[in-house]
């Protein structure tokens, strides 16, 4: 059953997700520190539990292909960039408006694009895909 779920588009779509999420997680981790000390930029639980759950059903969406599991893995990525979101927003002001010379790394880059990408790809995956 499982080797059956590992072909086609959505599988590849998926296991982009679940590589993605697995390379945010570990960026978030690395981008929880803020030099200037102006703003409270720290990894925060609720940041990372739903991001690890959403990890998770991203690789359970893989192994099952069960589209419940996919919708899961994107609701886990949606609540990870809303808590993001609110506990980053002190901290994404202040760059945007240059109070205290702070810019975005690579490392809070690559957070912010491993929450949104693998849930754009967890929607996707949802489409059914035909040869013609």
């Amino acid at each position: 059953m499982i080797k059956n779920n590992l072909k086609g588009i959505p599988a590849f779509l998926n296991a982009i997700a679940l590589v993605l999420g697995i390379v945010g997680v570990i960026s978030y981790f690395l981008s929880g520190t803020d030099a200037s000390g102006m703003t409270e930029t720290t990894v925060s639980a609720m940041v990372y539990v739903p991001f690890l759950l959403a990890v998770l059903a991203s690789a359970g969406a893989l192994l099952t292909g069960n589209s419940m599991v996919k919708i899961l893995a994107f609701a886990c990525y949606f609540l990870t960039l809303a808590t993001f979101i609110m506990t980053q927003a002190g901290y994404i002001v202040n760059v945007f408006m240059g109070i205290d010379g702070n810019s975005f790394s690579f490392a809070y880059i690559l957070a912010v694009l491993g929450i949104v990408c693998p849930m754009v790809l967890s929607l996707v995956s949802l489409k059914r895909f035909r040869k013609k």
